[in-house]
């Protein structure tokens, strides 16, 4: 019974809070800035608003270091509840993610004072999907939208570790800012 009241407030939100949102700027489609989400996402973030209510993000980062490397690379489609705008554009949204992270650095024997070598190289890979409501704030500052947003949300994902493999779940967290033109 509380699943299917649970499903009901949730299908008259999505389906009654749009009709509320104002028509998106067609001026400012493209926003660009850093989006960060524990535990996967960081990085340079793009996204996209000329579809209102329904909004495009792509987020990704690539760190190379001798034998470390680092990449990430996200995607995310939002849907906008809610969008009140007056001074300030406000967007309620639920937003569904997805992203991949690959990891690869060298396992370091330690002694006490000093560092031996590095037996072996560790490729670490780590899919995650997850669920999230968000809210963002855009206004503009001297002629430029400016935007910043907060969302929470459930993950799960799989992490392969060389031969390992394992599944989690996650609370997720994120904040980003973004320039909007």
């Amino acid at each position: 019974m509380k699943i299917i009241i649970l499903i009901m407030v949730i299908m008259s939100i999505v389906t009654v809070f749009p009709s509320l949102a104002d028509e998106a700027n067609k001026e400012r489609n493209w926003g660009i800035g850093l989006q960060a989400n524990y535990p996967l996402w960081g990085g340079i973030s793009v996204r996209y608003y000329g579809l209102s209510p329904i909004y495009f993000q792509a987020v990704g980062r690539s760190i190379w270091n001798g034998n470390d490397k680092d990449n990430m690379i996200g995607t995310g489609i939002s849907y906008a509840v809610f969008e009140h705008k007056g001074r300030a554009i406000t967007r309620l949204y639920i937003s569904l993610e997805g992203g991949l992270r690959y990891e690869k650095f060298p396992n370091w024997i330690w002694l006490p004072e000093e560092q031996i070598s590095h037996e072996t190289i560790t490729k670490k890979t780590t899919y995650g999907s997850g669920l999230t409501f968000g809210i963002e704030i855009a206004f503009n500052v001297f002629g430029t939208q400016i935007g910043f947003n907060t969302e929470f949300g459930q993950g799960f994902g799989k992490i392969e570790e060389n031969q390992n493999s394992r599944t989690t779940a996650s609370f997720l967290f994120g904040a980003g800012g973004h320039i909007y033109f």
